[in-house]
């Protein structure tokens, strides 16, 4: 009986170290596998990431403003669909510049191109898509930009440009812009209300609920840019006229006037008061049938957000302050003491 139990011990051992010979050849194969497979599957991945989209953009136009910083452009160029990786093209215009820098400029491609390709495109710039700066003013009408733009830019056309936004006015986007020399009216067009969409959209979200609806917002908002000349000023007109608005009460602003005359605020006279248009806010209450420009950012947010007060009423004066009364006596006092 004992030289059984003898064996069977000598039988389990033999079988634990078969096990663990095994096992111990199992890791190494395993170890083995993933040392090969790595490098490979790096390799593959890589290969994948960096080469180029099958839609990807050519003959399309993309842009590379002047002080874009690397993160940016390899943002815009994953949203272009220029690249699969934007971390990848990141690496390559970081690690691979080889003191060189990004060149801005307008881009156009002929040829699909892989990440590494596209960096180095990059570094060389683009002699033909020389960038013209172009600016659209806060509270500028699109007519007046239309004449602005039309000098410096050869095929950008005024009466096509104003023929496309008749109804647009209000939602063209303020701002500077760097554009190629063939940009013409249908293409600034584009961007301008792309633009205006993608900057307004958290304020457009924060505007719900507000008494006023979207379009309104503007409307008022780009009054505000001809009225008020400062953030603060801005807020405090905003919240007079919502009051004015609220009440029933005729805006009685002159910047409405001054749209549909093509009269600088200056040279308005007592007669042009009386003109019989729905832009005239002495004769008719409420808003205007639309914006009279194109507001920034702050007079959107002035009207979403105002400074509540109990004034109704409010002058410019000499000196570019703003006076603010909460009925017609003070509003005629203020007039005498700070425009006469």
């Amino acid at each position: 009986m004992g030289d059984e139990n003898l064996k069977k011990t000598l039988d389990q051992v033999i079988s634990d170290e078969e096990t663990k010979a095994s096992h111990w050849a199992f890791i190494v194969k395993l170890v083995f596998f993933v040392l090969l497979a790595a490098p490979l599957s790096f390799f593959l991945i890589w290969h994948y990431l960096q080469s180029p989209l099958a839609d990807f953009p050519i003959t399309e136009q993309f842009v590379i403003t002047p002080g874009s910083g690397l993160i940016e452009i390899a943002e815009q160029s994953k949203a272009a669909g220029l690249v699969r990786s934007k971390y990848l093209l990141l690496a390559e215009l970081t690690l691979g510049n080889k003191q060189q820098t990004v060149k801005a400029g307008a881009y156009y491609f002929t040829e699909s191109l892989t990440t590494a390709e596209l960096a180095e495109v990059f570094f060389i710039g683009n002699p033909n898509g020389d960038l013209i700066r172009v600016t659209h003013i806060e509270g500028e009408s699109a007519k007046s930009f239309a004449m602005r733009a039309s000098v410096t830019l050869p095929n950008f056309s005024t009466t096509e440009f104003i023929s496309l936004n008749s109804t647009n006015e209000g939602f063209l986007f303020p701002d500077t812009y760097f554009v190629s020399k063939d940009y013409d009216a249908i293409k600034f067009t584009d961007l301008l209300l792309t633009t205006f969409a993608d900057k307004t959209q958290v304020l457009k979200e924060q505007s719900e609920g507000h008494a006023l609806v979207w379009d309104e917002i503007i409307i008022l908002a780009s009054i505000l840019e001809r009225e008020a000349n400062s953030e603060e000023s801005k807020k405090m007109v905003s919240g007079i006229l919502q009051n004015r608005l609220r009440l029933g009460m005729a805006l009685q602003a002159d910047a409405t006037i001054e749209y549909v005359l093509d009269k600088p605020l200056s040279l308005l006279t007592a007669a042009d008061l009386e003109i019989d248009s729905p832009y005239n806010t002495y004769l008719y209450n409420g808003l205007p049938p639309t914006a009279i420009g194109n507001p920034g950012l702050k007079a959107i947010e002035a009207v979403i957000l105002p400074i509540e007060s109990a004034y109704y009423f409010y002058i410019t004066g000499r000196d570019g302050n703003f006076y603010y009364a909460k009925n017609f006596d003070e509003h005629r006092e203020n007039i005498a003491r700070y425009l006469r």
